[in-house]
C-alpha cells in the first residue's frame, strides 16, 4: 500500500467530493510541432505586443511611490505588457468611503509621480498609455464655457403682420449663465402640420438615441407619411433677421402680411458637459470636440507639459496617449458650425432651421434630409477638429492614441470612422451580472472596433475588459470572466485592457481601496499569487489572435448616418450567420480602400471579401452608389434592396435622379424579389439573404457543428496568416459539449492548441472530404481551443475516434480534510471537514465570513499490487 499526501491551496471555498482519475489517452510523443516557428515561440513566450494590459487607477490621486513600484513589479512579473496611466475617482460609489485626496492631476507632485512610473517601466520593460486627463468626458478646471461642449437652445413667438415690430424676444434657456445668440429666423406659418417630424429630437441631437451605449440608428429613419399641403413653412420664404436682433434680445421689423413664427436661436453649455468621475481638484467642463481651438489650448496647457515630462521615453516607455469614454450625450453645436456646414453640404442651413425644432420644411422628406446633413457634419467635425489632431500632434512625439473614440454611448459620431481614425481602435465589454447590463446587447462592444481595425489597417483590437458595477467579488474566472473574454475574442478583441487595477497604497490595508466599476484587480486580492495561468491564458490568445488577418467572407455597408454605430456580432446586419463571419465597413473606406481583384472586394491591408450587403433601406449616399457601380463593373457582388433616394438634401432634386439613373443599370428594370442583374462582370442581388447566396454559390460556411445539442453555443473566430489558418473555438455555455467541428480547410493536418495549460498536439481523429476538414472535440464547460492548420504538416492516419483525453475512476477519496486558515486575516487556526463543504454553511464566524487562503491536507492509499496507471490527475470537481 503506497501512501499519499495531497495538499491543495484554497484561495476560494472548495464545495464537492473529489476523485482520483486515471488518464487513459494516446500520446503523440515525437511528433514536433512548428520547430522554430515564430508562431510557437510567441505562443510559449508571448511579446509585449501580446500581454495584456490594465487600467490602473489611481483613485483620487492617492499614491505613492513605493506602490506604484509594487504594481509595476507584480505586473511584470505576472505577465503584463503594460497599463494604462489612469488618474479618477469613483472610490466612493455604492456607499464606500472616498479615497483620501492625493496630488491633484497635473499638479507637481502628481507629475513626479507620473516621472517615477516611466522610469520604473522602462527599467521593467513596460509599455505604458495615459489618459490625458482625470476621469472622463475630456476637460478639466481649465476649460471655460466658450470651450465647453455646447446645445442648441431656442425661443419662439407669434406675430401677425404687416406691423412695424420692435419687440423683446424671450431669451432661450441656459445653463450655468452662458447664452451666446447665434441667429434669429422667421417663417411665414402654412397650413401646419398636426404632427411635428418624427423623432425630431433625436434627429437633430437634442436627445440621445437609446440604448445609452451602441444605440439603434433606426428611429433616425422613421417618418410620418407627408400629407398634402401639411408643411410648416417654405425654405424659400424664411427670413434671416439676425441682424434685426439688438444685443438686449429687442427685435425691431417690419413684418410682411401673414401669420409669422420668430425662432431665436442661441447655444448654452451642455447638459452633461462635465467630466465625469475626476479626482479632486479636476472637476470643470468637458470640453468642444467640434472646436479644434478649444482642444488645442487644452493639448497646450495639460498634454504638452506631460509629454516633455516624458522626455526621452515619450514614444518608447510611454506608448500611448488615451482618452476615455464619451459620454458628454446630446451636444449639437459649436461656433463655426454654420461655416462648415455650408462649405461641407453647399447650401445654407438658415432655410431649414425651422426643422431643427421639428418643423416640416417643404416637406418631411426635405426636412429629414437637412437633418442628416446636420448630424453627418456634427460627426465630421468630431473627427477633423479633434481626433485628427490629437493624433497628428501625438504622431509628432513618436507617440501614438487608442481613445475610446467610437462611444460606445450615445453621441453624434460615425463611431466606427471615428475608431478607423486612430492607432489602435478600443472599446469595451462587461463582465456579466444578475442586476445590470443583462444580455450581450449591453455588455459587448467589440465588434465595432475590430471591424474598424480590420477595414483600415489597423493590427491591434483593444477591449476594457470586464467593466462591471457588481455586486463585486461576486466575479468568478470559469464561468463568467473567461467566456466573457472568449465572446469578445470571437467578436474580434485581440489585447485585453483589464478594468480596473487599483493602486493601492500600503497604508490603505487589505483589500484597499478600489474602484466601482471594474472587477477588482492588484496584489491585495486573494487569488493574485495563483493568477498567473490566467493571464498566460489571455496572453496566448493575443498572441494568435494578432496573426495575419482576419477571415470574413461577408462586408456590410452600414449607411452614412450619424450618429451611426456597430453592435455586437450575433445581432448580424449582414445576415450570414451561423457559419460565416463577417465586417462592418464605412462610407469612408468604401470609397478610398476598397477595389476589386478576381471578384473579390479587396482592401489593401489584404483584407476581403466575396460579398457586400446593403442596410435594407432604399436611401443610400450617391457617393457609395457611384462606387458601388465600378466595383460591380470590376466584379464584385452586391445584395441589397434597389435604391430609390439620395441621403442627403445636397444638390437636390438632382442626386435623386442620378440614384435612379445608377439603380436601373445595377439593379435593372426586373424588380421581382428575389431577383439578380449581372452587370459588368458583377452581380446586383436582390431578396435573398448573404447566407443563401454563398451556398447558392456552394461557398460551404468556414466553421460549423455537427452534433451537438440544439441549445450549444460554440462560436469561433478565423485568421489566416501566410499559409497558416488559425480557428479559435470557444463554448460559451457552462457545460460540457462534444461536438463535431467541421473547417473549410482541407490537406492539411489539424493541431489542437490549448490555451490553457499551453500544449499543443495534431489531432489525431479527423477527417477530410470535400474541400473541409472535421475534427471532434470535447469541451469542457466554457472550455476553448485553436485548431490551427499549417502548410507542410502532413496528415496522421487516425486510430481513435477522438481528440480528448479519456479519463476512468480510478479511487474515490473519502473521509475527513485538515484545512488550515490564517488567523492574521480572521480565520482558526486550523480544523477539520468530514466532507467538502462550502464555508458559508459553516457556524463558526471565522470560517463562514473567511476571506482569504486556506490550505486543505490530505492523505490517503493507493492499494499495492494493483497495476499502476502511468498518470493520474485530481478531480476537484466544481470548485
Amino acid at each position: 500500500m503506497k501512501r499519499q499526501t495531497f495538499q491543495l491551496n484554497r484561495p476560494t471555498r472548495p464545495r464537492f467530493s473529489f476523485l482520483l482519475c486515471c488518464l487513459l489517452f494516446i500520446t503523440l510523443s515525437g511528433i514536433s510541432l512548428g520547430a522554430n516557428d515564430p508562431l510557437d515561440e510567441g505562443w510559449m513566450n508571448p511579446p509585449i505586443d501580446a500581454r495584456l494590459r490594465a487600467y490602473w487607477w489611481w483613485p483620487n490621486g492617492n499614491v505613492t511611490a513605493e506602490a506604484i513600484t509594487r504594481d509595476l513589479e507584480e505586473m511584470k512579473v505576472k505577465g503584463f505588457g503594460g497599463a494604462v496611466i489612469t488618474d479618477a475617482d469613483g472610490s466612493s460609489q455604492d456607499g464606500n468611503e472616498r479615497a483620501p485626496h492625493g496630488p491633484t492631476f497635473l499638479s507637481p507632485q502628481w507629475r513626479e509621480l507620473y516621472k517615477h512610473t516611466l522610469r520604473e517601466a522602462e527599467r521593467l520593460g513596460l509599455e505604458m498609455s495615459l489618459n490625458i486627463q482625470s476621469g472622463w468626458n475630456l476637460g478639466g478646471p481649465m476649460v471655460k464655457p466658450e470651450d465647453a461642449a455646447k446645445k442648441l437652445t431656442w425661443s419662439e413667438l407669434g406675430i401677425k403682420g404687416p406691423a412695424a415690430i420692435q419687440q423683446s424676444l424671450p431669451t432661450p434657456q441656459a445653463r450655468d449663465n452662458f447664452y451666446r445668440d447665434l441667429f434669429v429666423v422667421a417663417y411665414r406659418q402654412g397650413n401646419a402640420s398636426l404632427r411635428p417630424l418624427q423623432n425630431w429630437e433625436q434627429k437633430a441631437v437634442h436627445k440621445t438615441l437609446v440604448p445609452f451605449s451602441a444605440p439603434d440608428s433606426t428611429p433616425l429613419f422613421r417618418e410620418y407619411p407627408d400629407l398634402p399641403d401639411q408643411i410648416d413653412a417654405q425654405s424659400s420664404q424664411v427670413v434671416d433677421l439676425t441682424t434685426r436682433l439688438k444685443p438686449d434680445g429687442t427685435l425691431i421689423w417690419d413684418a410682411p402680411e401673414g401669420d409669422w413664427r420668430i425662432l431665436r436661436f442661441g447655444c448654452t453649455i451642455g447638459d452633461h458637459s462635465r467630466v465625469s468621475t475626476c479626482s479632486q481638484g479636476w472637476d470643470g467642463y468637458a470640453l468642444d470636440v467640434l472646436d479644434a481651438g478649444a482642444f488645442i489650448r487644452y493639448w497646450d496647457t495639460v498634454v504638452d507639459p506631460l509629454i516633455s515630462d516624458a522626455g526621452a521615453l515619450a514614444g518608447k516607455t510611454l506608448k500611448y496617449l488615451h482618452t476615455d469614454s464619451w459620454e458628454v450625450e446630446a451636444i449639437n453645436w459649436t461656433p463655426t458650425l454654420r461655416e462648415e456646414f455650408q462649405k461641407r453640404n453647399g447650401y445654407n442651413l438658415l432655410p431649414y432651421a425651422p426643422a431643427l425644432v421639428g418643423r416640416i420644411v417643404n416637406s418631411r422628406a426635405e426636412s429629414n434630409r437637412f437633418l442628416h446633413d446636420f448630424r453627418k457634419t456634427l460627426g465630421d467635425l468630431a473627427i477633423d477638429n479633434h481626433y485628427r489632431i490629437f493624433r497628428d500632434r501625438a504622431h509628432q512625439h513618436g507617440l501614438l492614441i487608442h481613445p475610446e473614440s467610437g462611444g460606445p454611448h450615445a453621441v453624434p459620431i460615425d463611431a466606427q470612422r471615428c475608431l478607423g481614425f486612430v492607432d489602435a481602435p478600443m472599446s469595451e465589454f462587461w463582465a456579466w451580472s444578475w442586476r445590470h447590463r443583462i444580455g450581450d446587447d449591453n455588455r459587448f462592444f467589440v465588434k465595432q472596433p475590430a471591424s474598424a481595425a480590420h477595414t483600415y489597417g489597423r493590427k491591434l483590437v483593444l477591449g476594457e475588459g470586464f467593466t462591471t458595477i457588481g455586486p463585486h467579488w461576486q466575479e468568478t474566472l470559469r464561468d463568467n470572466l473567461k467566456p466573457s473574454f472568449d465572446k469578445a475574442a470571437c467578436e474580434g478583441l485581440n489585447l485585453l485592457v483589464w478594468h480596473a487595477f487599483v493602486c493601492s497604497p500600503a497604508e490603505m490595508g487589505i483589500p484597499g481601496q478600489q474602484y466601482f466599476a471594474g472587477t477588482h484587480l492588484n496584489p491585495n486580492v486573494t487569488w493574485w499569487s495563483h493568477s498567473a495561468p490566467v493571464f498566460d491564458y489571455f496572453n496566448r490568445c493575443q498572441w494568435m489572435l494578432q496573426q495575419g488577418r482576419f477571415a470574413a467572407d461577408v462586408c456590410y455597408y452600414y449607411g452614412d448616418h450619424v450618429p451611426n454605430f456597430t453592435q455586437h456580432k450575433l445581432t448580424d446586419p449582414a445576415r450570414i450567420l451561423p457559419g460565416y463571419d463577417y465586417d462592418v465597413i464605412t462610407e469612408e473606406a468604401i470609397l478610398t480602400r476598397m477595389t476589386v481583384r478576381e471578384g473579390r472586394l479587396i482592401l489593401p491591408d489584404g483584407m476581403n471579401y466575396r460579398i457586400m450587403v446593403l442596410p435594407d433601406r432604399r436611401i443610400i449616399s450617391l457617393p457609395v452608389l457611384r462606387k458601388l457601380k465600378e466595383l460591380v463593373h470590376a466584379g464584385g457582388v452586391v445584395i441589397g434592396p434597389k435604391p430609390n433616394q439620395a441621403s442627403t438634401l445636397r444638390d437636390f432634386p438632382r442626386c435623386d435622379d442620378e440614384v435612379k439613373t445608377l439603380a436601373e443599370q445595377l439593379w435593372g428594370k426586373d424588380q421581382e424579389s428575389p431577383g439578380e442583374n449581372r452587370f459588368g462582370r458583377g452581380r446586383v442581388i436582390w431578396g435573398k439573404t448573404a447566407r443563401a447566396v454563398l451556398l447558392a454559390d456552394r461557398i460551404k460556411p468556414d466553421f460549423e457543428t455537427e452534433g451537438s445539442a440544439p441549445d450549444a453555443v460554440i462560436d469561433y473566430i478565423h485568421r489566416i496568416n501566410g499559409d497558416t489558418d488559425l480557428y479559435f473555438v470557444a463554448n460559451r455555455n457552462n457545460r460540457g459539449e462534444t461536438v463535431r467541428c467541421n473547417f473549410r480547410i482541407a490537406g492539411r493536418a489539424p493541431e489542437l492548441w490549448d490555451p490553457v495549460t499551453g500544449d499543443r498536439r495534431f489531432a489525431v481523429a479527423y477527417s477530410q472530404v470535400d474541400g473541409r476538414t472535421t475534427v471532434p472535440l470535447e469541451f469542457t464547460p466554457c472550455g476553448s481551443v485553436f485548431v490551427v492548420f499549417r502548410a507542410g504538416a502532413e496528415k496522421h492516419p487516425s486510430s481513435t475516434d477522438r481528440n480528448s483525453p479519456q479519463f476512468t475512476t480510478y479511487q474515490p477519496i473519502a473521509g475527513p480534510w485538515i484545512v488550515t486558515f490564517d488567523t492574521e486575516w480572521g480565520g482558526p487556526e486550523s480544523v477539520q471537514f468530514d466532507s467538502l463543504v462550502s464555508w458559508t454553511t459553516q457556524a463558526e464566524l471565522g470560517i463562514k465570513y473567511f476571506s482569504g487562503k486556506a490550505t486543505y491536507l490530505k492523505s490517503f492509499d493507493l492499494p499495492s499490487g494493483q497495476k499502476q496507471p502511468g498518470r493520474l490527475w485530481l478531480d476537484l470537481g466544481n470548485l
